[in-house]
């Protein structure tokens, strides 16, 4: 099979699925995100949100769409922070998180628990299922100056949500998406497929191998030659090298970019990659350690650098775009040290030190700060470039 529908396969796979069963987040998971880190980088998301509703003229009716929003965190933390500006708090009238796994569904629902009111919380347990799909949750916002709740949507697609002016996020979505592997041999390029190993040799009994047919996919390569490489001139290349193209990753980008154009709004993405396509960066991880990419099929989590300019690509003619940008620049120009300030001189000493290492984790140079890219999209012509230190 593809590289591209093993990945699927080992990640969505509706009974064996890495997001299907696993508890994927956190020191108990495979990996740690940024959200998960710290509280400031989801509430310094909630404030860019803020800064874009302001410039884009303080819209009445105002969605946020999450893409899959891991365990709430991420979420909590900007809804915390959007309940300080009580004008722009008032004006959501939906959540709405695009999730496709049921497990994830329920840890989402449960980080959300605290907030929801009395009479959503005695369902019974045989509806839960029917309610993370189809019902709306009410969201308690704890304060008399602004509105008493928010509802919440849960979807498969994007396709789902329903049009209206929306801030989107994406935060470390797209380098999950699936990917296809090509190598330039001595007959041209080919497609990299996965293969059945039974020999006593092999410890996985998988194998990555070049297929021996020209394969239809290879179109989806001929089509990024033509766009990105002086009309498919190969002699960029030379034999060995590998292209790794995500063609989902420009699918997403373009509907954000479609909906941003219709229905106004702002997205931001964030992730690790590139403003260029690369060859070879899927990888697979496990208990926070890199493993073998065919070794643990299913309870490894899979991910592969973004390309960015791929995203810009896919945003061309229907909306104006903004970086990538480091994440470290971004956090800055938000002002997370600022915010940093702020708790420490409100937290007990005893919790300075732990603030102080989220704080650097976030923003090292040579570690998060500058592998983390970050993507903003606004309506055409939009008067003022959106915060966080675009340009």
């Amino acid at each position: 099979m593809s590289i591209y529908q093993y990945m699927k396969e080992v990640l969505m796979n509706p009974i064996s699925g890495y997001y299907m069963k696993h508890e994927v987040f956190g020191v108990k998971g495979d990996f740690i995100t940024s959200p998960e880190i710290s509280q400031m980088f989801g509430e310094l998301i909630g404030i860019w949100f803020v800064y874009q509703w302001q410039n884009l003229g303080k819209p009445k009716d105002v969605r946020i769409v999450e893409f899959g929003p891991g365990r709430g965190t991420l979420l909590d933390d900007m809804i915390r922070a959007l309940q300080n500006f009580h004008e722009c708090y008032n004006s959501i009238s939906g959540i709405h998180l695009i999730e496709a796994s049921p497990r994830l569904r329920e840890v989402q629902r449960e980080k959300l628990n605290p907030y929801i009111i009395k009479n959503n919380e005695n369902r019974e347990k045989n509806d839960l299922q029917e309610s993370l799909t189809n019902t709306t949750y009410t969201v308690n916002a704890k304060k008399q100056a602004i509105q008493a709740g928010l509802n919440f949507y849960w979807h498969d697609a994007f396709e789902d949500v329903p049009d209206g002016w929306s801030m989107i996020i994406a935060h470390e979505f797209f380098d999950a998406l699936p990917v296809y592997w090509f190598e330039l041999t001595e007959k041209g390029w080919s497609e990299l497929m996965i293969d059945i190993d039974e020999t006593d040799q092999s410890p996985y009994h998988f194998r990555v191998i070049i297929s021996p047919k020209r394969t239809p996919s290879l179109f989806i390569l001929r089509t990024h030659l033509n766009n990105y490489n002086n009309n498919g001139n190969e002699n960029l290349y030379k034999i060995g090298d590998r292209i790794e193209i995500a063609p989902d990753a420009w699918r997403v980008a373009n509907q954000i970019a479609k909906s941003v154009n219709k229905n106004c709004g702002s997205s931001l993405i964030i992730d690790y990659g590139k403003n260029f396509v690369q060859g070879n960066t899927l990888r697979a991880i496990k208990q926070h350690k890199f493993v073998d990419l065919i070794s643990r099929p299913g309870e490894a989590d899979l991910s592969a650098d973004v390309n960015f300019k791929l995203l810009n690509d896919a945003c061309k003619g229907l909306v104006d775009t903004f970086g990538p940008i480091t994440q470290a620049h971004f956090l800055h120009s938000m002002g997370i040290s600022f915010r940093l300030k702020m708790l420490l001189e409100k937290t007990p000493p005893s919790r300075h030190q732990d603030l102080i290492l989220s704080y650097k984790r976030l923003i090292d140079p040579i570690g998060m700060g500058n592998v983390y890219q970050v993507l903003a999209i606004t309506p055409k012509s939009t008067p003022n470039p959106p915060a966080g230190g675009f340009q």
